[in-house]
């Protein structure tokens, strides 16, 4: 390369970088924010699944010091009990209105539970399995739903899998529950119980939920800034990006402006490394919106892209029974496009269609430049050759 050329490009670069860093109000908030002291963060504990877990298992146990009593025992349980959709459950929001649940016991890790809760007055067994960086595997929930049946037969069992983004569980007795909603009932208390809870007690639920927005969640201010400072300093960020040894984030973030850049899609609920997202014309069908427990645009069938590996999986959430049956038949009278994992209509969750943008050892390469060009072109294979077909036959069906 010419060496005019390549000094004109390093110039050109350093222009990019310094208009970042000067005078950037968002960086310097962003910077602000993340400097802040945390005891969560200095302790090693963000993404420490075993400490969220024990301090988790702190505030539910209305028989610890932390002066809340029942309080965030029965806000976590009313609320996971609202987003269970459709699903049959053993109690009621009424029983938990009334109940008095001072007297429950909370156990960590017994028989790999994360968090049991156990109520011998009103027969009730809460299973908390917790997710923060790895995933389901052998068969846990149904394994320790098989554990409490046995040693408590009879019992009232509620199974709870918290994940930082809501994730799907495998087995559809359980209710799924995310850290926002989390984070969202411990700013709630924190700010109720201000005059009565101890100063300890209140900073450390306020550096929890801070930690959380800063790491777990995906709705925070900080999420905010990042996508402002990004959309105003793109070039900048690109270049950054293309040293940066992780390109996970910015591969989901290429496939969400593709889809942003298609007017024909809408993007539904997203998180850090999930984004959800659907034709715009099944938002128009009334059938389509009727989804409980799921997003609050209530739309009953959803893509969901998630990063690692690059992947759309195509999903029938919870909602009226009489559209997801339509739902599953139109899936299973039509392969291709719809490729069901399922033959039978399960309570909750039933993937109809997946399709890898990357595979494991593409994630692999470091240089983005080459991701990128593969994400684009199987995003343009699945745009033009499944996409039309699935949206033709849910709309035939829908519509």
């Amino acid at each position: 390369m010419n060496s005019n050329i390549a000094n004109m490009i390093d110039a050109d670069a350093r222009t990019l970088l310094e208009s970042f860093v000067v005078e950037n109000e968002d960086l310097e908030r962003l910077e602000q924010l993340l400097g802040q002291f945390n005891i969560f963060e200095v302790i090693g504990a963000v993404r420490h699944e075993l400490r969220h877990s024990d301090f988790l298992g702190y505030l539910l146990d209305p028989r610890q010091n932390h002066g809340l009593g029942d309080e965030f025992t029965r806000l976590l349980l009313q609320k996971a009990l609202s987003m269970a959709g459709g699903m049959e459950l053993p109690i009621s929001l009424i029983d938990l209105d009334v109940w008095n649940l001072t007297e429950i016991e909370v156990s960590r890790e017994w028989q790999n539970i994360d968090i049991l809760l156990i109520d011998g007055t009103h027969r009730l067994a809460v299973i908390i399995e917790n997710k923060i960086g790895s995933s389901e595997h052998s068969n846990q929930l149904q394994r320790y739903r098989e554990i409490i049946d046995h040693h408590y037969p009879g019992w009232n069992v509620v199974g709870i899998l918290l994940t930082p983004e809501g994730d799907m569980p495998t087995d559809d007795r359980y209710i799924s529950l995310d850290y926002t909603t989390i984070c969202k009932i411990l700013e709630s208390l924190t700010e109720k119980r201000a005059s009565t809870l101890g100063g300890d007690v209140r900073t450390l639920m306020t550096h929890y939920t801070q930690m959380l927005r800063r790491h777990i969640v995906s709705e925070s201010e900080i999420v905010e800034l990042c996508r402002r400072i990004y959309k105003k300093h793109k070039q900048a960020l690109d270049l950054i990006f293309e040293h940066r040894p992780n390109e996970q984030a910015a591969v989901i973030e290429l496939v969400r402006s593709l889809i942003e850049s298609d007017p024909a899609l809408r993007l539904d609920r997203c998180a850090k490394t999930l984004i959800r997202f659907a034709p715009a014309r099944w938002y128009e069908i009334n059938e389509m919106s009727q989804g409980q427990g799921w997003t609050q645009s209530g739309q009953i069938m959803l893509f969901e892209v998630y990063a690692e590996p690059l992947k759309i999986v195509l999903w029938i959430g919870p909602g009226p029974v009489e559209s997801r049956q339509k739902l599953m038949d139109m899936a299973l009278n039509n392969n291709p496009p719809f490729r069901s994992q399922s033959k039978t209509l399960k309570q909750k969750w039933n993937s109809v269609f997946r399709k890898n943008l990357l595979s494991s050892k593409d994630s692999e390469d470091s240089h983005f430049e080459d991701l990128q060009e593969r994400v684009e072109k199987a995003w343009r294979d699945f745009a033009s050759l499944d996409l039309p077909k699935i949206m033709s036959t849910v709309e035939q069906t829908m519509g």
